[in-house]
């Protein structure tokens, strides 16, 4: 299909799909906030406090989506700023929770936004307003209009940690017709491992933009090496001994806390110095998930309970984690872990903090948005599969069982990430040299 006659159809037929599906994301927003929040700023409409915070423009426009993608990009922005600390960035942002993010780690070179939705007249606007001399897209938000304006200003496009997911591929290899003439827009795709070069080919990506540079998401687990985690006051408040076995089942969705705590509870007879951790990935759930150990007979406390300093007439059975950004210094006190929306939801959780902790990892059978991950992981016996329940019941025996079985697993997975750590700072190496050729362009 010729371009001009794409870009007819696309932004003919993108608004009526936005208008049919708005109800379903209205109704996904108000679970997080209000689904107005940023609107004028999602349409491009900014105020003049941000007009007047822009300026004159930016270097690097970085556009991702949510907590996952915005976190890839902060570990980018680290290692641009050890590198080149005068750089002007603005991040644009999706999500209420991603935004929520961006905006306690942003700096002040770094202005965070809402993304602009990819109608035509919308993006011009964002364009005109930040004039960046690159963009960055983040994982998979190939967005065309972006590219297309891109194009028309002469904008290099990058694209950080490339994935594809196996829904996307087959959508792409689909109709190459309308996916190739968009993807050609893209100057530079970094892309995670050697074995996904050959799909991003074969989905239409431009074989010459193509470079390996590794998993950004090893050094977003690493993001807080060096540095001083939250206070852990409020965690001897369970009064759970140092010697302790901590279950620690985290991000976990619908059906699996219940899992979890029938486990814990089949366990906990064999193995009495026992205690479980959950971790939800959505706290707005933690009121279901508290009356659920309730009813299943165990005392439970919540990290907000311990914060306020509450006096437990006896140590819980259960601490559940009602707040968000602490989970990945828990995995610290952990003893083992599960990541969740791997055995009762599809897709799977990032597990790479676990394995920066050295701590053995249990996942359940759908991991599929971390399937290359979980590959290596297993190659190198650093991870612990479970095909359904009962196998995940038996790997779990098996851990509690053998302090050496868990010792052996937790360093392996340690290694794997320390192997693995660096994609961040090759990819600030890659995106200054896209501005410096960019700087020569008359």
């Amino acid at each position: 299909m010729k371009v001009p006659l794409l870009r007819w159809c696309y932004r003919a037929t993108f608004p009526v799909i936005a208008g049919l599906v708005s109800p379903y994301y209205v109704h996904r927003l108000s679970k997080r906030g209000s689904p107005r929040e940023g609107l004028s700023e999602r349409m491009a409409f900014y105020a003049r406090s941000t007009r007047e915070a822009v300026g004159s423009g930016v270097d690097l426009w970085i556009h991702a989506v949510s907590v996952g993608e915005v976190l890839v990009a902060l570990a980018l922005l680290r290692e641009l700023r050890r590198k080149s600390p005068e750089l002007r960035v603005a991040l644009t942002v999706t999500t209420i929770t991603g935004r929520r993010v961006a905006m306690g780690a942003a700096d002040s070179a770094t202005i965070v936004l809402w993304s602009p939705v990819d109608f035509s007249g919308v993006v011009r606007r964002a364009f005109a307003l930040l004039r960046p001399r690159a963009l960055i897209l983040v994982e998979t938000e190939v967005w065309p209009n972006y590219l297309w304006e891109a194009k028309r200003r002469r904008v290099p496009v990058s694209l950080l940690n490339a994935r594809l997911s196996p829904r996307t591929e087959r959508w792409y290899r689909r109709f190459p017709e309308i996916f190739r003439p968009i993807l050609r827009g893209l100057s530079l795709v970094l892309a995670q491992a050697p074995e996904d070069v050959d799909r991003l080919i074969g989905a239409g990506f431009p074989p010459e933009a193509i470079f390996v540079r590794g998993n950004l998401k090893y050094d977003v687990a690493n993001l807080g090496s060096g540095g001083e985690g939250p206070p852990f006051s409020w965690w001897e408040g369970c009064g759970w001994p140092a010697d302790a076995l901590i279950l620690l089942a985290g991000s976990t969705h619908p059906g699996e806390e219940e899992v979890m705590v029938d486990l814990y509870r089949e366990s906990r007879h064999r193995h009495p110095k026992l205690r479980l951790v959950l971790a939800p990935r959505h706290v707005e759930r933690s009121e279901e998930i508290r009356e659920l150990c309730r009813k299943s007979g165990l005392c439970v406390v919540s990290r907000t309970e311990l914060g306020k300093e509450m006096v437990q007439d006896a140590p819980p059975d259960v601490l559940l984690l009602d707040t968000t950004g602490e989970l990945r210094f828990l995995y610290e006190k952990a003893t083992l872990v599960f990541i969740g929306k791997s055995l009762r939801a599809r897709g799977g959780q990032n597990f790479l903090e676990a394995a920066y902790a050295g701590k053995p990892i249990l996942v359940g059978p759908n991991m599929q948005n971390f399937e290359m991950l979980v590959r290596e992981f297993r190659r190198e016996r650093a991870i612990l599969q479970a095909t359904d329940r009962a196998e995940l019941g038996a790997l779990l025996e098996e851990l509690l069982t053998s302090e050496a079985m868990r010792s052996e697993f937790g360093k392996r997975a340690r290694a794997v990430f320390a192997k693995n750590v660096g994609a961040a700072a090759r990819a600030a190496d890659d995106i200054l040299g896209l501005l410096r050729a960019q700087a020569k362009v008359p």
